[in-house]
């Protein structure tokens, strides 16, 4: 058995993990920084009362070589970060999505499926949570003329905004550009585009992509599993399988109204420091509604967030 060896989580997997060495290994086959690692089994009785699973794509590991091409996970480093969401929608165990990453690359599409800024919304407060940063890109922009309306409300709240088109080659070099040296993470909605932008930034991916159904309007999730992929002019995309729902894990409650950058700032004029914004007089954030200063549908979002926190308390 060799000498523990620092490696990056690039896969998980039912059979184990797929790691990524620091430094190439010459028992292992094509270049030598790939091996499948079994997970020790003190790594996995690891709190599994609260997380769905003690790894993540990302994590920063120390592995050993047992066999052939095979490993063993031995530990975990600390992580610098994650994005997280509930392992099941309004439950109770973390899913990490992906650790130590930067960046949240949140992927919506003109059309076919039509942008969502319910789910940009949710992201943006986990990112916010999370002390992440955020850029928003929006796919398919072949698809029509203009950007959809929410995009000047972002762009109003310091949300870096890319208007691409993976078919067409649009904002495709900007946002080359804006991955290099980071480690991001790619999420969205099924069909957005996610896995067909990343293959136009460094074309010898080779990322399975799938199309959306033209019935139900939502896409397949051809991305099946988080996958950690290095980029040829440095950093890394963690690419995610498609989303239908996003829930937020282990935000109060309480401090939502902070995670909206908009509604915090209007909040230092409501009468109540603890002002929910829903009833309460002399708010705010209500006034603000009624005259125009706040986009409704940044409004609708919140109320929607602050339902499902509810209910999950």
């Amino acid at each position: 058995m060799s000498e523990p060896r620092p490696a990056t989580v690039i896969r998980l997997d039912a059979k184990g993990v797929l790691v990524r060495l620091d430094e190439p290994l010459d028992a292992l086959p094509e270049d030598g920084y790939e091996m499948w690692c079994g997970v020790r089994g003190r790594i996995h009785r690891r709190d599994r009362r609260h997380q769905k699973s003690p790894l993540a794509v990302g994590d920063r590991v120390n592995v050993v070589h047992t066999q052939e091409d095979r490993g063993a996970v031995e530990s975990i480093e600390p992580r610098r970060s994650t994005l997280s969401r509930p392992a099941s929608f309004g439950g109770r165990k973390e899913h990490v999505m992906a650790a130590n990453v930067d960046r949240v690359v949140i992927v919506s599409a003109l059309d076919d499926p039509p942008f969502n800024p319910s789910l940009v919304d949710r992201m943006l407060a986990v990112v916010e949570f999370s002390n992440l940063e955020a850029l928003l890109v929006v796919n398919k922009m072949d698809l029509g003329a203009e950007p959809p309306a929410e995009v000047e409300v972002y762009r109003a709240l310091d949300v870096p905004v890319i208007l691409a088109s993976a078919h067409d080659g649009r904002g495709i070099e900007e946002l080359r550009k804006e991955l290099v040296n980071r480690v991001s993470v790619v999420a969205g909605h099924s069909g957005v585009g996610k896995t067909s932008l990343l293959n136009a930034v460094q074309p010898d991916l080779g990322l399975a992509v799938g199309a959306v159904n033209p019935v139900t309007g939502r896409g397949k999730h051809t991305t099946t599993a988080a996958v950690y992929v290095p980029l040829a002019d440095g950093g890394a995309v963690v690419d995610t399988a498609g989303v239908r729902e996003f829930g937020l894990f282990g935000i109060p409650k309480r401090d939502l109204p902070w995670l909206f950058k908009d509604i915090a700032e209007l909040a230092q004029g409501c009468r109540y420091p603890d002002c929910s914004h829903t009833h309460e007089p002399e708010c705010a954030v209500q006034e603000a509604l009624v005259e125009g200063d706040l986009a409704p549908f940044r409004f609708d979002s919140y109320l929607k967030i602050l339902e499902s926190l509810g209910e999950a308390e």
